[in-house]
């Protein structure tokens, strides 16, 4: 079951800032509801009381009243408590959700801005990864699926991607642990259910590596699980340049790409750049102007650098 149902529609203008809500106004703390509901029946049950005392012997109906008037007492405090906690229950999930909704509606905008018209046309499931180191998005992945025009929410959890320095691998040698800015497709002949990192002695569950082959290799970049410390660590910068989930999510995620975005994609252009090799997110066309098509996944991951408050990103 996919958490979010909703869609967002980018007809309203940019969110500039974080969108406030107002909480459930009406929202009663349970224990208010049972004293409440206690004086509620307590007066039905002294009427009723007050009936039996009253009625004479041998006359049943005045006795049958007050009987009915106690279990209606009874059944009136347990139901209508039940419902009005829950309702409680419900407005504290509502107000949970309204907030989680502005988180997403501000990020379904960014990447929706990010992109351009052939971009959003020609793929289908967009990640977005924010590897800020504080924020309030910072190391978390947002999952949206393209519903006609709009963006739908499906997922959103907490992530570590890279160190961002440079350390030495397994092996001694010097190695990039940056995570880089950019867009990037998942390689389909990488992705791996099962695979390890020699170059850093680390499982990586549920491995879909991006297509991306800077200096003409194949990157060791990847969305993958992760478990025990590395676990624990999510929500922080811990990776070695990876994108880590937790191992659930992680195979949450797999399988929504292996299993229902397989199809024609299209070539994104890798531009040789200051830093490297780094994707500036546009696509490659033919000598006609049409754009190259492969079998692939139409999943674009979008790694942004979003430090909220000054409203700066490496995207835009």
């Amino acid at each position: 079951m996919r958490p979010y149902m909703g869609v967002v529609k980018f007809s309203a203008p940019t969110l500039c800032g974080r969108t406030a809500t107002i909480g459930y106004v009406n929202r009663r703390n349970p224990v208010e509801l049972l004293r409440e509901h206690v004086h509620y029946a307590l007066g039905m049950v002294v009427t009723a009381f007050a009936r039996m005392r009253w009625s004479t012997k041998g006359k049943k109906g005045p006795r049958m009243f007050a009987a009915a008037s106690f279990c209606a007492a009874t059944l009136f405090f347990s139901t209508a408590y039940a419902q009005d906690a829950g309702n409680a229950r419900d407005a504290g999930n509502a107000e949970a959700v309204d907030g989680n909704t502005a988180a997403v509606d501000l990020v379904a905008n960014r990447v929706n801005d990010s992109l351009s018209r052939e971009m959003f046309a020609t793929f289908n499931l967009f990640i977005y990864v924010d590897k800020a180191e504080s924020g309030p998005y910072a190391q978390r992945m947002f999952v949206f699926e393209k519903s006609g025009e709009k963006l739908a929410p499906l997922y959103d959890w907490p992530v570590s991607t890279g160190r961002e320095g440079l350390e030495r691998d397994a092996h001694g040698h010097l190695q990039s642990t940056i995570t880089p800015v950019g867009y990037y497709e998942l390689d389909p002949k990488r992705l791996y259910e099962e695979h390890g990192s020699s170059q850093w002695n680390e499982e990586m569950p549920y491995a879909m590596f991006f297509d991306w082959k800077p200096n003409g290799h194949d990157t060791g970049l990847a969305i993958h699980g992760a478990a025990g410390d590395e676990a624990d660590a999510l929500g922080t910068r811990a990776s070695a340049g990876c994108v880590r989930l937790s191992v659930e999510n992680a195979h949450t995620l797999f399988s929504l790409v292996r299993d229902e975005f397989r199809g024609s994609a299209p070539r994104i252009a890798y531009l040789d750049g200051a830093n490297n090799v780094s994707s500036e997110g546009f696509l490659l066309h033919d000598e006609n102007g049409q754009l190259k098509l492969r079998d692939g996944y139409s999943a674009l991951v979008v790694v942004d650098d979003f430090v909220g408050d000054s409203r700066v990103s490496s995207l835009f």
